[in-house]
């Protein structure tokens, strides 16, 4: 299972019935929770605020950080594959994806997920998970003349996918998904996708939030389930 935050403070509480979600799906009295975040830079008030969390929902929290620390290979892979559940973190989505691939993490997730570990995250945390997203990884790097991009996930979602949609910026995913041949998903702030078994539902902790489809250029809103 795959459950994609669109975005949200978890620190604030407003992702909390999706974090409670993530944790129930572990199927266990105590599971280990690994949280990757390499979009931050490894932020250490971030990696503090994830582990709150998760620990008061009842978890054990590690964290693998890529940018700040050095790892063997098998350390690595060791903290991935012995997880139950894997979260990561917002931020820079496309340096992300290029330091998973310099340790290897981008395979050692894909066979995590075949193992049955429970794969999760927010922002740059969902993007990662589906072929490709939109991304404002310009933004983060402080480009000049920055613009909204699509960056290559790792296609375990077989979509793309927009997080705060609810943002007027967003509204720039239309345009570029609109020649896709495939369907593409956008997600405001505190809704989440959970994809399992190769098919989707929304899910969201708050009700005045939204999840749309694009198919074909068509935009349809997705019915939701109030957690």
């Amino acid at each position: 299972m795959i459950i994609t935050i669109g975005g949200g403070e978890i620190n604030t509480g407003e992702t909390r019935k999706i974090d409670q979600f993530i944790v129930d799906a572990a199927k266990k009295e105590n599971p280990k929770l690994l949280f990757i975040p390499t979009a931050s830079n490894d932020a250490p008030g971030y990696i503090d605020t994830v582990k709150s969390v998760y620990e008061n929902l009842g978890c054990t929290v590690n964290s693998l950080c890529l940018v700040s620390s050095k790892y063997k290979d098998s350390v690595i892979e060791d903290l991935i594959m012995s997880a139950d559940i894997i979260y990561i973190g917002g931020g820079n989505t496309k340096k992300m994806m290029e330091v998973w691939k310099k340790y290897k993490v981008d395979q050692y997730l894909i066979e995590a997920y075949k193992k049955g570990v429970i794969m999760s995250g927010l922002s740059a945390g969902a993007i990662c998970w589906f072929k490709v997203g939109h991304s404002d990884s310009e933004f983060i790097e402080g480009k000049k003349d920055a613009d909204h991009i699509i960056v290559e996930g790792l296609g375990l979602i077989p979509y793309a996918v927009c997080p705060h949609y609810n943002e007027p910026e967003r509204k720039s995913f239309d345009k570029m998904v609109k020649d896709l041949p495939f369907a593409s998903i956008a997600l405001e702030d505190n809704t989440a996708l959970v994809y399992e078994n190769n098919d989707f539902r929304i899910i969201r902790s708050d009700n005045t939030k939204d999840a749309y489809i694009f198919i074909g250029g068509l935009k349809t809103k997705l019915t939701a389930i109030d957690l």
